[in-house]
């Protein structure tokens, strides 16, 4: 695995390492600095759960595409706050990809997902709760 996240993180880039770990990597170019275990182990996490990721992103993409109507000027949003509301609901998802960890669970649903909370500016915008995720 320790190869598979060195090329994802830095492409074409020679190293040696004495032992095959982390800790005794060496590139050969001094200017790259081995990645922090953080950075490591969320890289393996995303090799490893690529389908889980994929179904995020898609699930994402089609919370921001039924939220574009409230980012048009002309929207009647019932309270100024809510226009503010509808930008941060949006930022929250397209960082997901940044700060989720998902997996799949045995039914194939996503886990590990803290989707934001559309709730009250989804049923002032609407006049009905907001679709379940």
């Amino acid at each position: 695995m320790l190869a598979q996240v060195l090329e994802e993180l830095f492409p074409g880039e020679p190293y040696t390492s004495s032992d095959g770990t982390l800790e005794n990597v060496v590139f050969e170019n001094k200017n790259i600095i081995k990645p922090k275990d953080d950075i490591y182990e969320r890289t393996v996490h995303i090799l490893t759960n690529v389908e889980a990721f994929k179904k995020m992103r898609e699930e994402r993409n089609a919370l921001l595409e039924q939220s574009d109507k409230y980012m048009m000027p002309d929207y009647p949003h019932p309270l100024e706050q809510d226009i503010q509301n509808w930008k941060d609901y949006r930022f929250f998802l397209r960082i997901l990809p940044l700060t989720a960890l998902p997996t799949l669970g045995e039914d194939g649903q996503l886990e590990n997902v803290e989707w934001p909370d559309q709730g009250e500016i989804a049923k002032r915008a609407t006049g009905t709760p907001p679709p379940p995720i």
